[in-house]
């Protein structure tokens, strides 16, 4: 009888001592946490999630569910994770520079990251770079200038549909250069990689886990990235700033998000832990082979952030994407 109220003692201390190390209160999550990914699987939302659902499934000391619900430029999942009960067992990972820049080029009508919690930011990577096929007589992006000025309306950039960052980034870089530019959309980086493989584009714009694998092949290489500092998995790559290209932009990183109203103690415990599971060595590993540099940014520094992009890149996406 001693021993078995020993055992009891020993597992409850145990239980409390771990809601104490993460800053989760007891009982939760009492139920399987979903993580909304608003992409297709295959992308880099995607894998980014499915990266840290182990990692913090094991903070919580619980099971993380990655669900997909592509569509509607995000629509579908944003809409999905506003209606749902704002307990902690819904989530959704995605990038607040993807949904501020899908309303300031107007295909969201309000500010939806206004309508839900944000917790904190996983990493950080490049917005995008340009890559061109390894065969290209494109070898800098001074070739490509060069090569839009003696061939009038041939050059051609393959790259994500129209409207949002990666078109601008296309449109800004042309306009810096002084140059024209034909911006060829696709449905994703695996059509406009294939396009630009085939030479039915002079270059495309892409994200570094999109490009980073075919300048490892030697199938292509990359001229150009939208980052404070050159990449080490390319360190041949410049930077937009290196080549005197006036367009700045900030970094990348996928979110995790609740609904509206959540509890400030939920969430600021969500938040926690959220930065131990990037920690988590599983995770660095995997964000190595996906370009993508595993730094955790709480929720008060990134609306700081949130609002620095609102300030700076907002009107320059509704002058290039105006409402209809």
């Amino acid at each position: 009888m001693k021993l078995g109220m020993a055992v009891r003692f020993t597992l409850a201390a145990a239980a409390l001592w771990g809601a104490a190390n993460t800053g989760l209160a007891q009982g939760y999550p009492a139920k399987p946490v979903r993580v909304i990914v608003p992409f297709a699987a295959g992308g880099a939302n995607d894998l980014v999630a499915r990266a840290l659902q182990r990692p913090l499934g094991k903070v919580l000391n619980g099971t993380v569910v990655v669900e997909n619900l592509p569509g509607a430029s995000t629509k579908i999942a944003v809409n999905e994770l506003i209606k749902a009960a704002p307990d902690g067992h819904t989530l959704m990972l995605a990038g607040n520079v993807a949904l501020m820049g899908y309303y300031y080029s107007g295909i969201y009508d309000a500010k939806v990251w206004d309508q839900m919690t944000i917790l904190g930011q996983t990493g950080q990577m490049p917005w995008g770079m340009f890559e061109v096929r390894a065969d290209s007589p494109i070898k800098s992006w001074a070739d490509l200038v060069s090569f839009a000025k003696k061939n009038p309306g041939k050059l051609s950039a393959g790259g994500p549909a129209p409207g949002g960052m990666m078109n601008l980034f296309v449109i800004e870089t042309a306009r810096s250069a002084g140059i024209d530019v034909t911006y060829v959309p696709f449905a994703g980086g695996g059509p406009s990689g294939t396009a630009l493989l085939g030479g039915h584009v002079e270059y495309r714009v892409a994200q570094p886990s999109e490009v980073y694998p075919n300048v490892r092949a030697g199938k292509t290489r990359g001229l150009a990235v939208a980052f404070a500092t050159r990449m080490p998995e390319m360190p041949d790559v410049p930077t937009f700033k290196e080549l005197g290209i006036m367009f700045e932009v900030p970094p990348f990183g996928f979110d995790y998000w609740g609904p509206a109203n959540m509890a400030p103690s939920l969430a600021n415990q969500l938040s926690r832990a959220i930065e131990q599971a990037v920690k988590d060595p599983e995770f660095t590993e995997v964000a190595k082979r996906l370009v993508y540099q595993p730094v955790f940014t709480g929720p008060e520094v990134l609306r700081e952030s949130m609002k620095s992009f609102e300030k700076n890149i907002g009107p320059k996406l509704e002058a290039a994407f105006p409402r209809k």
